[in-house]
């Protein structure tokens, strides 16, 4: 049967695709780029990226070799990515919240010949002990990647990769352990902006797209590199940090697809009062990383008369497979199979289980991972043939609807019955006072027996109190089974993240 990638040619590079299907008459003076006040035209981005890679060319940088960028999303970081993949050479991107120990450790794991950052974050790692880095280009300062790059004229073409060579490589956020590096293919991007992107989403040529997730993330990555430039459309890059720049970004821009995560929708209602988000521009939300609690989509519709598309993704299969579509959305779910997924919920044995039984979850698709770089017992864990089975516990409803229900790791037991924590998360969330919530367990309040801890971080008005804490106890109660009534609450300032924005359970765990 024909798929996507079979119908890519054997020779094929995707910085080629991409890039060369936007200089048509048509689309080579469209904004590609929006950043800050400047914008970039597909024709220039073209240019640029060219650029590029004769000046990794000229460093002598070997085919199939791998360079690290260690950026915020800038154009300079476009550029290195798609240079660096038109040349042939493999990029690996480091997420900028990634802790000093992470970044470091990446960059020995993925023996990169070049490093591609700034001032600041050079700084901050000092000498890299690395003998494969041989290069150290900085984006700022008198000899900046810009002003190098000037100097390069544009004579080096594409070089003739195969659509399943590797192209890049993601790490994972690390969350229970060291980063992952993921091994992704020419034609990965290919698969998941036309099942995604294309035909589930329906991005259109005159979307200007914003992504809360940055590009080192899988999800930022797609939704800002190479799902706008499937279709012709401009893409957003932005250094906000928090909800206040997000909405004064989108004043800006005003973008018509919102890529967003379930905490910055959260936080973007808390400010609702203060510093008010005009939607006008927006056409479609979107949500992916973490469980969207269904109080949060209930009160966005609410307010903002939109819906959000809910996903869930993960870095080994590059973006997006299970998926709520416009206009089709049910709250509290992850939607329906992408076009081109295979996604399925299975007991102990693999057997696919019955509508209502909680599973795990089983997935395969063309944008599957190669490999972890050298976790070959990980790799062998994680993948069946063409199938992952992704860590993820789920119910398909009858509808075929599927729902989280939490990492294998997430659930726990409670006088011999489970818990889902994001069922006690989303009835604490619906309390007046409670800006952002977790819950994991803990064994420390009573001997061995295992209790409902939740933490949770208030909104600005609300002060931590006895009486603030029986008055949510009291609220889950009503509307939860009395086992899972969290037994103690504990205020935070703000919930510990992972680089990639989810809840830290582990790093609460410790607490």
């Amino acid at each position: 049967m024909k798929t996507i990638s079979t119908s890519l040619p054997d020779i094929f590079n995707v910085a080629a695709y991409f890039l060369e299907a936007n200089l048509a008459p048509d689309r080579r003076d469209r904004v590609a780029i929006y950043y800050r006040d400047d914008t970039y035209t597909y024709a220039q981005v073209h240019s640029w990226v060219r650029r590029m890679a004769k000046f990794l060319a000229e460093l002598g940088v070997d085919r199939e070799r791998r360079i690290a960028i260690l950026l915020p999303d800038t154009p300079e970081f476009v550029f290195a990515f798609w240079g660096a993949i038109w040349l042939g050479v493999v990029p690996v991107p480091i997420n900028t919240a990634c802790t000093l120990e992470d970044v470091r450790y990446i960059l020995q794991d993925c023996r990169a010949q070049v490093l591609v950052t700034d001032r600041s974050w050079l700084e901050r790692l000092g000498a890299v002990e690395s003998p494969f880095l041989q290069h150290v280009v900085q984006t700022d300062g008198d000899r900046s990647l810009i002003s190098l790059l000037k100097q390069q004229d544009e004579s080096v073409d594409w070089v003739q990769t195969d659509r399943e060579e590797p192209a890049f490589w993601l790490y994972t956020s690390g969350s229970t352990g060291r980063p992952k590096g993921v091994i992704h293919l020419h034609q990965s991007m290919v698969v998941c902006a036309e099942n995604y992107g294309k035909e589930l989403v329906g991005l259109q040529a005159d979307d200007i797209i914003y992504s809360v997730a940055k590009i080192p993330f899988a999800y930022g990555l797609g939704n800002t590199l190479y799902m706008p430039m499937s279709v012709g459309a401009a893409a957003i890059l932005s250094d906000a940090a928090n909800a206040f720049d997000i909405i004064a970004d989108i004043q800006t821009y005003q973008p018509t697809v919102l890529f967003g995560i379930p905490g910055i929708y959260a936080g973007i209602l808390s400010l609702a009062e203060i510093a008010p988000l005009d939607t006008s521009s927006l056409r479609l939300c979107l949500s992916a990383a973490e469980q969207l609690p269904t109080t949060i989509w209930l009160k966005w519709r609410e307010m903002y008369g939109l819906e959000i598309c809910e996903g869930i993704g993960t870095t080994e299969l590059l973006h997006i497979f299970l998926s709520n579509q416009p206009g089709a959305c049910r709250p509290g779910t992850s939607g329906l199979p992408v076009p081109g997924y295979d996604v399925r919920v299975v007991d102990d044995r693999g057997v696919t289980a019955p509508d209502g039984e909680i599973g795990a979850l089983e997935v395969s698709g063309e944008s599957l991972m190669l490999g972890y770089w050298n976790r070959l017992s990980a790799t062998r864990s994680a993948l069946y043939g063409t199938t992952m089975r992704t860590g993820d516990k789920y119910v398909r409803d009858a509808d075929g609807y599927f729902r989280f229900m939490g990492r294998n790791d997430d659930f726990f037991k409670v006088n011999g019955m489970w818990v889902s924590p994001f069922e006690v998360e989303d009835v604490l969330l619906q309390h007046q006072s409670i800006l952002d919530a977790a819950v994991v367990p803990s064994a420390e309040l009573d001997g061995d027996l295992t209790q409902v801890i939740a933490y949770v971080s208030l909104k600005s008005e609300f002060a931590p109190s006895i009486e603030l804490e029986r008055s949510i106890r009291q609220a889950v109660k009503a509307q939860l089974s009395p086992f899972k009534v969290p037994k103690s609450i504990q205020f935070l300032d703000a919930l510990p993240r992972t680089p990639t924005g989810k809840v830290h359970r582990q790093a609460l765990l410790k607490i």
